[in-house]
């Protein structure tokens, strides 16, 4: 461990930021990935030991994205005061224990309540991964930072969700001992960033006050870039938390059998794996993450938008899958890349400018699911065309938007 504070172009120098990004990696496969979807794929134990409906498990599934709207903001202006080091350690912590709660649960209210709560904390972890990023990374490597980074993310859906109800329930004794198993895993690597994160961040003489929270929220706002990159994220989340919630359901509903709705779903985490590391390099390459990223957007768009023309075809809904899942994470890391990289925002107020975009996510993602859901009272493949627009209202974004150099004057 590096026992002594480095500025940040010592960082950015340092081996030390391959250990950094090691810990990043493995913190987004446990403390994100894996219990993301790992919860999902338990949901019909929980639902059977508790007597849950499938109106109550929406509500436990959506708690999260809902809370991270609200706790965005702050979760940004802490990471700003606070510094990168103090909000993992208290974050992986407090997603441990929330995490863990929620195998404690003995009917609807107690996992919603202990959901809300770790709803509440989970959604700020990633925010404070980007900065961190940031940090220890200059920006021809960014992209392959960030990249590397949603590996881990990636790697943890795909497997969350395939080994959390049939291997690890099987082998732990039950839903409750994983979900209680996740939360020590969080507690762990909250000790290993005691440890491996050098002290780097001074105390600030001003202290934290909701008017300041404010005040730097006004600012970022006034970069456009921000408002671009934020507005395309509330369109490719809300396609992707709609895809991913509905496309089980929606193939068993059209005469799938369980196995192979679920190897479609696999597909899409997949080969969303294999491609995040060398679409956000290639970000590096061409100096242009943006015309990446909307390439991405369009990808993902064309993807959903198959699924709606397919219909039960075995082969066209793994393509679809493929299409749709292919740049999704690629996008996800370059989009918190690019929010750290738009010129003139100060990397002391990253957090706030990351808990920004954190908001417009969180929003897709609660909205346009169920909306989507809702359109299936026309048909059953209905839904896929609102989140199809939703992508492709995203590429317009990106695409749309001319760079004038500029710098927002300080409030």
């Amino acid at each position: 461990m590096i026992k002594t504070a480095l500025d940040q172009s010592q960082r950015q120098e340092s081996p030390y930021r391959w250990v950094i990004l090691a810990l990043v990696t493995l913190s987004g496969f446990i403390a994100m990935g894996f219990p993301t979807t790992g919860i999902s794929a338990l949901f019909s134990e929980i639902a059977d030991t508790l007597d849950l409906d499938l109106i109550q498990i929406g509500m436990i599934w959506g708690v999260g994205s809902l809370m991270g709207i609200f706790t965005s903001l702050l979760g940004g202006a802490f990471i700003d005061y606070f510094g990168t080091r103090r909000t993992l350690v208290l974050l992986c912590l407090a997603t441990g224990v929330s995490g863990a709660l929620r195998g404690f649960a003995f009917d609807f209210w107690s996992l919603f309540f202990s959901s809300f709560l770790f709803g509440m904390v989970q959604p700020i972890l990633p925010m404070n991964f980007v900065k961190l990023n940031r940090e220890w990374f200059r920006s021809r490597q960014l992209g392959f930072a960030a990249g590397v980074m949603s590996a881990g993310f990636a790697t943890g859906l795909m497997l969350g969700s395939r080994l959390s109800a049939t291997v690890l329930s099987p082998l732990l004794g039950g839903w409750r001992a994983v979900l209680i198993f996740l939360g020590l895993c969080a507690i762990i690597l909250a000790i290993l960033w005691a440890i491996v994160h050098p002290p780097a961040e001074r105390r600030r003489d001003q202290r934290l006050e909701i008017k300041t929270v404010l005040a730097n929220l006004r600012y970022v706002m006034r970069f456009r870039e921000l408002w671009v990159i934020a507005l395309a994220v509330f369109g490719v989340l809300g396609l992707m938390r709609g895809m991913v919630g509905y496309v089980p359901t929606y193939l068993r509903e059209i005469g799938w059998e369980a196995v192979n709705a679920d190897t479609a779903l696999t597909i899409f985490f997949l080969c969303s794996l294999i491609g995040v590391v060398p679409i956000s390099h290639l970000s590096d390459r061409l100096g242009n993450r943006r015309l990446v990223m909307a390439f991405g957007t369009t990808m993902m768009a064309l993807g959903t938008l198959l699924m709606f023309a397919v219909g039960d075809s075995f082969w066209g809904v793994m393509l679809a899958m493929a299409l749709a899942g292919f740049c999704f994470d690629s996008f996800m890391a370059l989009k918190g890349a690019s929010i750290t990289e738009i010129e003139g925002l100060d990397i002391a107020l990253m957090g706030s400018a990351l808990g920004f975009g954190g908001v417009l996510q969180n929003l897709g993602s609660s909205l346009l699911p169920p909306v989507g859901n809702a359109l299936s009272a026309i048909s059953l493949s209905t839904p896929f065309l609102l989140w199809a627009a939703s992508g492709f209202f995203a590429t317009v974004v990106l695409l749309g938007y001319r760079y004038r150099k500029r710098k927002p004057r300080l409030p």
